[in-house]
């Protein structure tokens, strides 16, 4: 007799799309906008900020997600976080406050390019030595 086993956990994520329009130097400001995760089972999900030659543009960049209640916030200096999640639809809202350095100089091509990412962590690599989310009340 065979044993079923769950499913490993993984997500779908119907993405936001935001334009910071054209920035100027010393320019800083903030955007939110929504998206969506299915999850399908429980498990830990690293949230990964890709800030590849953002540094060069932002004096500040921090990007503040709330999912499911849940706080997570990334910058140029922590780019990664991992939180767990149980089965269902999420709604989440995504919070980006920045500041232009006062000589940017961008990475070329970053138009439909992913800012934030989310990604199951497999079994096999474990759950996080720390837990990395906060949640709000």
């Amino acid at each position: 007799m065979k044993t079923k086993t769950a499913p490993p956990p993984s997500c779908v994520a119907i993405p936001v799309y935001v334009n910071l329009g054209n920035l100027t130097p010393g320019m800083a400001g903030s955007i939110s906008a929504t998206a969506h995760l299915y999850v399908n089972s429980t498990g830990y999900f690293k949230v990964k900020l890709h800030d590849d030659g953002l540094d060069d543009v932002f004096s500040n960049l921090t990007v503040v997600l709330d999912i499911g209640g849940r706080s997570v916030t990334l910058n140029l200096k922590r780019d990664e976080a991992t939180v767990n999640l149980a089965p269902g639809n999420y709604t989440v809202t995504v919070t980006i406050y920045y500041v232009v350095n006062d000589n940017p100089h961008g990475p070329p091509y970053v138009v439909n390019k992913p800012l934030i990412t989310v990604t199951s962590i497999k079994e096999s690599e474990g759950p996080p030595s720390n837990q990395t989310e906060t949640e709000s009340e």
